[in-house]
């Protein structure tokens, strides 16, 4: 814990700056409240010096040799001081504050949340994936007075991060989407996964706040025992509060919503597949107990496109491209696939390397692959990267980069209704789309 009066001092400043904070120094503008961040390529010490020049407010440093600088505000360390000022700022700001973490679906949850929250008032949320221990402050420093609301992702990579970012905010909401094998490489095991993301849980408990719960997640199921106020979700159970009865999955999801044991009609939504009708009920969930009307609430939640990459659709040429194309990992891939298969017509499938595994790569890639083979589209199946090249050798259709798949399709265009493309960030899936581009 920093020194509560230099953080009081440093906030002092934060406040006479119309909130005025970066950790950027080519994005630094006058006035503004500059830490000097340290990170794994750079440290933003170097920069302090400059960051005076070009009009910073204040610099706060970390270097010792900055310590007696009058210039300067020295902390022991900069990331902790930023993050404390957060904190300070979030207690001061009266919005609702709304967490939101888990394995995949998080910024989906967080984006469909947002879109109904704004029909209550202003809202906030974490712009883009800014859900680290970096991010997480920076979008806290964000909040002003007139917001309403505050929609926080948090993600983790390695044990111990998520009981930080929760510890920034007073929570009063909390939203675990599932869990699921990711980072495995940090956490080298689900089990680990799940109690890194319980932290979650465990902060809503402490502040009597309310869990938004995933009845058909059996690590969530467990977690929220020791919830004292809960609301449910389900695809499977209809004794959940919030329940979607699936009719089709693509290229839209269409479902019937029941809230309370009403059905309160049929839905459409632009969001793909059965695992996204979760993100749709959580934002529901969270709005109804904000005092939306849970049919008003489903209907902004339906409004919600997404882009970026993520469960986009596009049509190119005669294709429809299914493009998700931000992250991947064992969970969100394979119930991706499984949605994209029920589609009727000529599909094809682009599967990139899913990243962050460690040891347990080979056995996640050589299953997903198996997952192909249950569902008999392995002949429709394209493997680019490293990963899938080693843990499948037999396929004929691998390919160790996305140029070598490229210059393949080159010269053996694929004819397909549908496409779907899906790997994780490093591999550049959507480099695909080059292949449909029309000429």
């Amino acid at each position: 814990m920093m020194n509560s009066d230099v953080i009081d001092a440093i906030y002092g400043h934060f406040v006479a700056s119309n909130y005025q904070v970066c950790t950027d120094s080519r994005a630094l503008k006058s006035g503004d409240i500059f830490f000097c961040i340290r990170g794994e390529k750079f440290d933003g010490n170097s920069f302090a010096e400059s960051a005076i020049a070009q009009g910073a407010r204040i610099v706060v440093v970390d270097w010792e040799e900055y310590r007696n600088d009058q210039r300067f505000v020295w902390v022991q360390d900069t990331t902790i001081a930023l993050q404390q000022l957060s904190k300070l700022h979030a207690k001061a700001m009266p919005c609702k504050k709304i967490m939101v973490g888990g394995s995949n679906g998080k910024t989906t949850t967080k984006e469909v949340t947002r879109t109904i929250l704004e029909g209550l008032g202003e809202t906030l949320a974490t712009p883009g994936n800014w859900n680290n221990h970096i991010g997480v402050p920076l979008t806290l420093l964000s909040l002003r007075p007139q917001h309403q609301f505050a929609v926080i992702e948090m993600g983790t990579n390695h044990p111990g991060e998520m009981a930080v970012l929760c510890d920034l905010i007073e929570t009063e909401f909390g939203v675990i989407t599932n869990i699921g094998k990711e980072h495995l490489e940090g956490f080298g095991s689900i089990e680990a996964i799940a109690k890194e993301e319980s932290e979650v849980f465990a902060s809503v408990i402490k502040h009597g706040g309310h869990g938004i719960v995933n009845m058909d997640d059996a690590w969530l199921q467990s977690m929220s025992k020791r919830l004292t106020q809960q609301s449910t979700i389900s695809l499977s159970n209809p004794q959940a509060q919030y329940y979607a009865e699936i009719h089709h999955e693509m290229p839209e999801l269409g479902f019937n919503f029941y809230c309370n044991g009403e059905n309160l009609g049929a839905y459409t939504s632009p969001l793909s597949g059965r695992y996204n009708a979760y993100n749709l009920l959580f934002g529901t969930a969270i709005a109804h107990l904000l005092g939306m009307n849970p049919s008003d609430a489903m209907d902004l939640a339906c409004s919600y496109v997404p882009s970026n990459n993520r469960s986009e659709w596009r049509t190119i040429g005669n294709t429809q491209v299914f493009l998700d194309a931000y992250n991947a990992n064992p969970s969100s891939m394979s119930v991706a696939i499984q949605s994209f298969a029920t589609i009727e017509g000529r599909k094809s499938f682009f599967l990139g390397d899913m990243l962050e595994l460690g040891e347990h790569s080979p056995a996640e890639h050589q299953q997903l692959f198996e997952l192909c083979g249950s569902l008999g589209i392995q002949e429709s199946t394209f493997l680019v990267g490293s990963e899938f090249c080693a843990a499948c050798p037999n396929h004929p259709y691998r390919f160790e980069t996305m140029d070598s798949l490229l210059a393949w399709l080159d010269t053996h265009p694929i004819d397909t209704d549908f496409a779907f493309v899906k790997g994780s960030r490093g591999i550049r899936m959507e480099r695909v789309l080059e292949h449909f581009n029309p000429a």
